[in-house]
Formats: structure tokens, sequence, C-alpha cells
């Protein structure tokens, strides 16, 4: 044991006894240098590299969010824009199916309106077989107080005329023999549809305002009748046509409110509803 313990005391005293011959002192401050030099470098680099590291995770993700602004925009001009075209398909839509109902309306109408004219041509026919002979003239007084004799055929004669040149497009015609029934025959249940199709005949030659003024004036006269709502939601219509969205909404809303039972009133109501959208 105790020649162990000599042996390590004097173990480093002979290392250094010959470490003489193998390098200086000068020579191990160098690589002392040298390796803290080194561990300089790596640390400076190691900085460097982090720096660098950090500089480009901040760019990707400055890059990466500017992208997703890009393309969070772009969705949502597309989602805006498909949102858009949504409603005015929905407003197509609605105007469509207003316009069908509206024109089915109208097949009703000529439906019914064919029917009548059937019954009156088959009354008149009847009438003219079976006919007794024609009483006098009745005498009306003109504006001098002078007794007048009227020489106009039956009302229900004068209105299958009227609406059968109406029909082929002789407008003037058809108003001269819808205006002899409205005067000769004022208490006559076609006297109301007669004094309408005068307005027609306006609106067939494209004379708007003529056709408008006695669309009013069947309002005004006829007040309650099939034909005043009937004349009503012309007039609104010829306002939609002329582009007049305020006076349209009028009349359609007062067409609601004054015949709620007429055939026009569902489709009155919808087209509110789409003349109220923006």
């Amino acid at each position: 044991m105790n020649r162990r313990r000599r042996f390590r005391v004097y173990l480093p005293v002979a290392l250094l006894a010959t470490g003489g011959c193998l390098a200086t002192r000068s020579d191990v401050e160098r690589l002392q240098l040298s390796i803290t030099a080194m561990q300089e470098s790596v640390r400076a680099e190691q900085v460097r590299s982090d720096s660098i590291t950090r500089a480009l995770l901040r760019s990707v993700s400055q890059q990466l969010g500017q992208q997703f602004d890009r393309e969070f925009a772009a969705m949502s001009d597309s989602v805006r824009g498909v949102t858009a075209g949504l409603q005015r398909l929905q407003g197509d839509v609605t105007l469509s199916m207003a316009e069908l109902r509206r024109d089915m309306v109208a097949v009703q109408e000529g439906i019914g309106m064919s029917q009548r004219r059937i019954q009156e041509l088959r009354t008149t026919v009847e009438a003219t077989a079976v006919a007794p002979p024609a009483p006098p003239p009745v005498a009306t007084g003109d504006s001098a107080g002078r007794p007048q004799a009227s020489n106009a055929p039956p009302a229900a004669t004068l209105f299958t005329l009227a609406r059968q040149q109406l029909t082929t497009g002789a407008t003037g015609a058809a108003r001269n023999g819808f205006q002899t029934l409205v005067t000769e025959y004022p208490a006559h249940e076609r006297a109301p549809e007669s004094q309408m199709y005068i307005a027609e005949t306006y609106y067939q030659e494209r004379n708007r305002p003529a056709a408008d003024s006695v669309y009013a004036l069947v309002v005004q006269k006829y007040p309650g009748t099939e034909a005043a709502s009937r004349s009503l939601w012309k007039r609104a219509n010829l306002a939609v046509e002329a582009s007049d969205k305020e006076r349209a909404t009028t009349l359609f809303q007062e067409l609601v409110d004054k015949y709620p039972r007429s055939n026009e009133y569902e489709l009155a109501v919808e087209m509110l509803r789409t003349l109220k959208q923006p």
C-alpha cells in the first residue's frame, strides 16, 4: 500500500519533468487561447444562427399572415357576391312568381269573359229569334230640354260588339261602343266594366296617361266593384312600367287595404314585398 501511495505522489512530478521535453508552457497557453477563441467563435456563430432563425421565423409568419389576410378577404368577397346573387335571384323569382300569378289572373279573366260572351251571344240570338216588335224610341231630353229619341242598341249587344272590336285591335270602334253603353245605360251591370275597357283601348294605343286617367275614373265612379279593383291593379302596374316605385307602392297598398277579397289581393301583397326590398 505504501508503495502505491508513493507512486501516485511521484507520478505527476515525473510527467512534468518529461513533459518539458514534449511542450513548453507557451505552447500550452497558445493551445488554451486557441480553444477559448474557438469556443467564443462557436458561441458567436450560435448567437448569429439563433438571430437568423428568429428573423426567418418572423418573416415566414408575416408572409403567412399576409397570405391568410388576402385569402380571407377574397373568400369574404366571394361570400358577399354569392349572398348578393342569391338575394337578386330571390327577388327575380319573387317578381317572376308575381308576374305568373298576374298572367294567371288575366287568363282566368279571359276565360270568364269568354264564357260571358258566349252567354251574351246566346241571349242575343234567342232574343232575336223570339223578340216582339221593337217599342218606340224612348224619349230623352237634350241640353235645351227638347225630347230626343235614343237609337242605341241593347246594352248586351253593345258590349259584345265592342269586345269583339277590342279583340281584333279596332280600339277606336271599341271605345265608341263602350262609351255608348256607359252613356246610354249608366246603371247597367256592364257599365263599370265598359268604363274599364275604355281605359284598355287607350293602353293598347300606348297612350299611358289617358289609360291611367280612365282607370282612376273607374275606381272613383264604381268603388267596391270588380272593375274598380282591376283598374287599381292596372294603375299600379302602369306605375311599375314607368319606374315610379313610390306611386306603385301607394297604389298597391290601396288595393290591399280596400279590396282584401279581390283576385288581385295576393298579387298586390307580393308586389309590395318585392318593391320594399332594397
